[in-house]
């Protein structure tokens, strides 16, 4: 599959992903004929500040990586 077709998230998908993470917004919107998902921190000194990919399970695994790095 071209990196760029990577399908749209469920609205279940993105309800879990708000639900494992609640310190990012976590939202998907269109660019152009892609569709991306983009997480903003919702605190002064969370890390990271903003995350945008296209991929679900790397969007998953860098806000995990995130978590881990300061527990």
């Amino acid at each position: 599959m071209d990196r760029h077709d990577e399908h749209h998230a469920s609205q279940r998908e993105l309800a879990a992903l708000q639900q494992d993470f609640p310190g990012f917004r976590i939202w998907q919107e269109a660019a152009g004929q892609r569709m991306r998902l983009v997480a903003v921190r919702r605190e002064h000194g969370t890390s990271p500040h903003t995350v945008v990919t296209a991929d679900l399970a790397e969007l998953r695994s860098l806000l995990a990586g995130n978590r881990q790095a300061h527990t």
